[in-house]
């Protein structure tokens, strides 16, 4: 149990940012698997005898789907859970204690509605930009990133997507979770709701990017299997 619990902890002390995903990866690794088999449960059942075949002409549009559900359910475990979940329902599984009895907190989250960076600038501190790059600036950035892959996924799994519905997509899922999280004991930041919505815009620029560069690729990657299976029956 004691190198069971120092591992934990070592984990939890020397990955940053990651150890939550790291503390929770079964359950994503569960959550993909499901949604492979129901899919494939799905198509066998709507394409018959044509789905190992549909299947494969549409093999890269559903691993970009898959991988969007293992960022999605890893997104949920990140932010909709109150802070050090994950962990402490390792430490109760090997302490045989009741791993969900961290999950309610005892209080209310805060909402902060003045973005950082312009709290900086209002109260008069120049030099703001100094002594907080390493942790605003990282913190900025990272929850940038995380919303690249809801922006990036978009024209694969809905051809019509545009910038307007990743931009609206993004504001909306992070407008979601910013409410849901002050019931968790967590607070509820304007510069997390910004940067999220300009990641999730960053997402489809990348997009754009790489259409430019590799139209014919992306094209194959668009194809979703319903899409193939509709033009091979018309």
């Amino acid at each position: 149990m004691n190198s069971a619990y120092d591992f934990i902890i070592w984990i939890y002390t020397h990955t940053g940012n990651f150890d939550t995903v790291i503390f929770a990866l079964p359950v994503i690794i569960l959550i993909s698997l499901i949604y492979w088999f129901a899919r494939l449960i799905r198509q066998k059942h709507k394409f018959g005898d044509e789905c190992k075949t549909i299947r494969r002409k549409a093999r890269l549009n559903e691993i970009i789907r898959l991988l969007t559900v293992c960022w999605f359910t890893a997104l949920l475990c990140l932010t909709l859970t109150p802070t050090e979940f994950w962990m402490k329902v390792w430490i109760s599984f090997i302490s045989n204690r009741n791993p969900f009895e961290h999950f309610l907190p005892g209080h209310f989250g805060e909402i902060v509605f003045m973005p950082t960076i312009l709290q900086f600038i209002i109260e008069g501190n120049q030099d703001w930009i100094w002594w907080s790059a390493g942790t605003i600036f990282t913190h900025l950035i990272l929850n940038v990133l995380l919303f690249v892959p809801a922006g990036f996924a978009m024209p694969f799994i809905y051809r019509n997507a545009n910038l307007l519905h990743s931009l609206l997509a993004g504001f909306s899922l992070s407008l979601l979770i910013e409410f849901i999280q002050f019931f968790l004991g967590r607070e509820c930041e304007m510069d997390d709701l910004i940067c999220n919505t300009l990641g999730a815009v960053a997402g489809y620029l990348l997009y754009l990017c790489i259409r430019k560069l590799f139209p014919d690729f992306t094209e194959k990657c668009r194809n979703s299997s319903d899409q193939i299976f509709q033009e091979e029956n018309l």
